[in-house]
C-alpha cells in the first residue's frame, strides 16, 4: 500500500476555513496523483517511446486543428524552444507538417498528417486499455462523477494558471 499525502490540520483552538481544508486536501491529492503519474512515467523512460512530450504535442494538435508553434506553446504552457525542437522531431517522423498560414503567409500552421492523426488513435486505444484495470470494478455513476469533476477540475486549472502560479511563488504572508 503506498502511503499519502495529508493536508496539515488547523492550529489548536483556530476554526478551520472549509474552503481552505478542502483546498488543502485536493491539493494533497493531486500531488499524490502526480507522484504516482510521475512513477509510471519514470518506468516508461527506458523504453521505445521514452519521450512522450512531442506525442503530447501531436495529441494537441489532433484535438485543437492547425496551431502556430507559439500557439501551440503557449497552449500547453512550454518554452517555445522546446516545443519547435519537438515539433521537428513530429515533422521529421511524418507525423506532423508545416503548412502556410492563409492569414499570415510568413507564418506556418502545424498540421498533423494521416500518419499522426493514426498514432494519437491508437495512443488514445493504449490509454484506455492502460486505465481501464483501475475503474474496472467502480460503478458507472462514479465513473461518471470522476469524469465531470476532473474535466471541471481541468478547466479550472487552465482559467486560474497565473493565479496559482503566484500564489505558489510568492513568499508566505506572515501568520500562515
Amino acid at each position: 500500500m503506498t502511503e499519502t499525502l495529508v493536508a496539515p490540520a488547523s492550529p489548536a483552538g483556530s476554526p478551520a476555513d472549509p474552503l481552505m481544508a478542502d483546498s488543502a486536501a485536493i491539493g494533497a491529492a493531486v500531488v499524490d496523483l502526480m507522484r504516482h503519474l510521475h512513477g509510471i512515467k519514470a518506468r516508461l523512460a527506458t523504453g521505445p517511446e521514452a519521450d512522450h512530450s512531442p506525442l503530447f504535442l501531436l495529441v494537441k494538435l489532433a484535438h485543437t486543428g492547425p496551431l502556430r508553434a507559439s500557439a501551440l506553446a503557449d497552449m500547453v504552457g512550454a518554452d517555445p524552444a522546446t516545443v519547435s525542437r519537438q515539433v521537428a522531431s513530429l515533422v521529421k517522423a511524418g507525423l506532423v507538417v508545416r503548412e502556410a498560414d492563409p492569414a499570415d503567409g510568413r507564418a506556418c500552421l502545424l498540421v498533423p498528417t494521416d500518419l499522426g492523426r493514426t498514432r494519437v488513435e491508437e495512443y488514445a486505444q493504449r490509454r484506455a486499455e492502460a486505465m481501464a484495470p483501475l475503474i474496472r470494478d467502480w460503478s458507472p455513476d462514479d465513473r461518471s462523477d470522476l469524469l465531470r469533476l476532473l474535466r471541471k477540475y481541468v478547466a479550472s486549472i487552465d482559467a486560474h494558471r497565473d493565479d496559482v502560479i503566484a500564489a505558489l511563488i510568492s513568499p508566505p504572508q506572515k501568520g500562515q
